[in-house]
């Protein structure tokens, strides 16, 4: 059975860019070979923060969900400004407080 459908222009350019072997890894062709080659130790903490980050969407999707917005958002600048103090008026952190440092501390 043959089927008289008309192909669009733009399906039939784009059909051409896919079928060239040379575009298909151009990018990769010009990438440094360091940047090609990992180490399982780069692999592992790859994975391990892409794992993180889902938990902790997950964990703050279900307090938000449990509690309410509100409550959460409460909770969350509570816990942050917490910490903030802890490390800035008992450890002596410097007078400073950048952005830079505001996100070192929520990670330790």
């Amino acid at each position: 059975m043959q089927s008289n459908k008309k192909i669009l222009a733009t399906r039939r350019t784009y059909n051409k860019l896919v079928a060239n072997e040379m575009m298909e890894d151009f990018a990769l062709r010009f990438t440094a070979k360091r940047a090609r080659i990992w180490s399982y130790g780069r692999i592992a903490n790859t994975a391990l923060g892409i794992v993180s980050f889902l938990v902790l969407e997950a964990i703050g999707g279900a307090i938000t969900l449990n509690f309410g917005f509100a409550n959460s958002a409460w909770a969350i600048l509570s816990v942050f400004f917490y910490r903030l103090f802890l490390s800035c008026f008992l450890l002596d952190c410097p007078s400073a407080i950048t952005l830079q440092n505001m996100a070192l501390i929520l990670i330790y």
